[in-house]
């Protein structure tokens, strides 16, 4: 079981230097919004800004809260964030960026869990 969405009937792969995991950035969403990976193995996330002129950012929080990655990413452009958590749970990651007087992206439903397992 390598980095892949958690409903994927794909088969894994190996990344050359432990679990890869592809994350796009739409407009309110990100795809995959649910991910699995192995707890204790380096996950190279690739983030990408598929939105067109909207700025998000991909904050990654560990169970207890505290926060293990902080990206801002332009529209278009990508970034890319090589962790290793050493301890099982589900991780919420979200933007929590906000236009003028529009609500910010996560209460418009711009979040998911990355499932370390």
């Amino acid at each position: 079981l390598y980095g892949q969405p958690a409903d994927s009937s794909l088969p894994p792969t190996e990344a050359p230097f432990g679990q890869h995991v592809v994350i796009n950035m739409e407009s309110y969403k990100f795809s995959p919004s649910e991910v699995v990976v192995e707890v204790g193995k380096p996950v190279t996330l690739t983030l990408s800004n598929q939105s067109f002129l909207v700025p998000h950012n991909f904050l990654l929080d560990d169970p207890s809260g505290n926060r293990l990655v902080d990206a801002d990413i332009s529209s278009g452009d990508t970034q890319v964030v090589t962790l290793t958590l050493t301890e099982p749970g589900i991780y919420p990651f979200y933007c929590d960026k906000k236009l003028l007087f529009f609500p910010k992206h996560r209460e418009e439903g711009m979040e998911g869990h990355l499932l370390v397992r």
